[in-house]
């Protein structure tokens, strides 16, 4: 797909022989990629992507850019010709995501290749086909204005690669990402996708990048964005620290390109602060100061001077992380990222567990034995920052309020969840599904019914086609203020992060029973006696008391012993 910037030319020798060539498709999200890309190059304000079996048996994509001359279509499958570069000195100065004139060649290698285009300014556009890289129909035709590639049957005559590709719905959300990605750093261009004839994504079409990540991320997170300009280099970077989130999910750009960079990313760890949750960087510098020609997927960039870049990211992460909350104590009960220790590792039901089963003395193991009578425990108060102070038959005991509630409520979570069918619970009012989630749901629909999800479809109106509804969620004791739309985005990303489909219910769970941090009581909140009094009838009642889902302990024991000695008794 010609961008405007001229006729296609093969490039001279010189400068193919310095590219860094070796174009390989993978699968079909590597094809996916590169036409995506040469639809944006062609200034294209709406693209359809249209699937089959995920891009397996075949790929299209149409575009409204600037189409290519009929003359000039021949020309486009073969390697090394492209409109967009001529001269080493271009090959420094790349400004645009494709280059290098392989991309059409090397999707027409490995399956059977439709290329439709028309320049606004011709009458007629024009046809060439090819199979296996061979061209065996080149005609003048009809068309609208703007391009259209199909490539069926992906690696028909590759056999040996064919087998190693995934599932459908798997080469689906690959694909599905990667749009994601383009949209994010194209956000007024309008990208919708289709998968064998129903309708997955429909998403850009918006004035800014804030607009775009809110449809993907969901209003009812609350993302924080930060800009930093240091020289001719600026960065815009948007954070969403996911509640419950045990990865860095960082999404880069560099001049509007999908990359992998390890300098973003060690800015990103070199905060000294909590940065799970999702990261989107966008960087802008001149074309000339970053070489784009280093790898053969384009998947990562050199900078000139590394240093600086550095320095601009880090700069620009930190602000983001003072806006939204990122930089707090360790110890901070509000902050569940900062605690390392896994639940799993904590947790065996009906034994005592967690980094204090080593340290616990024979008084406090008797504290939630039940062998004294529960009326025979005193509550005296609340000290310090709010810790709980009983007085027990056996000793005196301090009990962190919010880490016994952590503990109660990750517990109740667990007997919901535990290997049984969970019961749902109808929403009042069907709740629209955002489109990267809806896209999430048309893949992973039957693992998330099997938890107690529902949908449906709800009519548009107007002629309008219909909208995507969550209608009802699972009933979990301990998620109180989760909203249903929360609760689904969790367990997708449960299911997506979980590769092995026999873990992934367990990976799902594990995300919701994070989330009982943030409803927990909160050290220093005061708590009437009664209050007191149940939060510890609820502790002794749980099976792994002593310590919080991360390892904290719940209480503190003083044995009557001890106390004794210590006043010489």
């Amino acid at each position: 797909m010609s961008a405007a910037a001229g006729a296609i030319k093969k490039l001279d020798p010189g400068v193919s022989s310095r590219i860094a060539a070796g174009e390989v498709i993978e699968r079909p999200a590597s094809a996916a990629k590169e036409l995506l890309e040469n639809s944006i190059d062609a200034g294209s304000s709406d693209i359809r992507i249209i699937l089959g079996q995920g891009g397996k048996s075949s790929l299209i994509i149409e575009d409204d850019g600037a189409g290519i001359a009929f003359g000039d279509l021949p020309l486009a499958i073969e390697r090394y010709a492209t409109s967009k570069i001529a001269t080493l000195e271009d090959l420094e100065r790349v400004s645009t995501l494709g280059y290098r004139g392989e991309a059409l060649a090397s999707i027409a290698a490995v399956s059977r290749l439709e290329l439709r285009s028309r320049r606004r300014k011709d009458e007629t556009g024009g046809v060439v086909r090819a199979e296996g890289g061979e061209i065996i129909l080149c005609a003048e035709v009809p068309c609208l204005p703007g391009t259209r590639v199909q490539a069926d049957d992906m690696f028909y005559n590759l056999p040996a690669r064919r087998k190693f590709l995934k599932n459908s719905p798997a080469e689906l959300k690959r694909i599905i990402q990667v749009v994601q990605d383009c949209a994010v750093a194209n956000p007024k261009i309008r990208f919708r996708v289709s998968n064998d004839g129903k309708n997955l994504l429909d998403i850009g079409g918006v004035p800014t990048t804030d607009e775009a990540l809110q449809a993907l991320w969901g209003e009812e997170h609350r993302s924080v964005r930060a800009d930093a300009r240091s020289g001719n280099a600026s960065v815009q970077l948007w954070w969403n620290g996911l509640p419950g989130s045990r990865r860095v999910n960082m999404t880069a750009f560099v001049n509007g390109r999908r990359v992998q960079d390890p300098t973003i990313r060690a800015a990103l760890n070199a905060t000294d602060a909590s940065i799970y949750g999702e990261w989107v960087v966008m960087l802008t510098l001149p074309p000339e100061d970053v070489d784009v020609n280093v790898h053969p997927t384009k998947a990562e960039v050199r900078f000139r001077k590394s240093g600086p870049i550095f320095e601009l990211v880090l700069r620009c992460a930190r602000k983001a992380l003072l806006s939204g909350g990122g930089f707090t104590d360790a110890a901070d009960s509000n902050e569940i990222h900062a605690h390392v220790v896994d639940p799993w590792d904590n947790y065996t039901p009906q034994n005592i567990s967690g980094p204090r089963a080593d340290t616990i003395s024979e008084g406090e193991k008797r504290l939630f034995t039940g062998e004294e009578p529960e009326h025979s425990r005193k509550y005296l108060g609340q000290v310090q920052e709010g810790y709980l102070v009983f007085d027990d038959p056996r000793g005196l005991c301090l009990v962190d309020a919010h880490a016994a509630h952590e503990r109660i409520l990750y517990e109740g979570i667990e007997d919901s969840y535990a290997g049984q069918t969970i019961a749902a619970q109808t929403l009042l009012s069907p709740q629209e599904l955002p489109p990267a989630v809806a896209a999430a749901v048309s893949i992973h629909g039957d693992e998330l019914s099997g938890m107690g999800f529902s949908f449906d479809r709800m009519d548009g109106g107007d002629g309008k086609e219909s909208t995507p509804v969550l209608i009802s969620v699972p009933v979990l004791r301990g998620l109180g203020r989760m909203s249903p739309l929360e609760m689904l985005r969790s367990a997708i990303k449960g299911i997506e992060e979980e590769t092995d489909p026999s873990k992934r219910d367990r990976e799902v769970w594990w995300r919701w029973a994070r989330t009982a941090c943030r409803d927990a009581i909160k050290l220093g909140e005061t708590i009437e006696r009664n209050e007191a009094i149940d939060l510890f009838d609820r502790l002794e009642r749980c099976r792994s008391p002593y310590s919080c889902p991360h390892g904290r302990p719940t209480t503190i024991f003083l044995a009557g012993e001890k106390l004794k000695k210590w006043f010489e008794r």
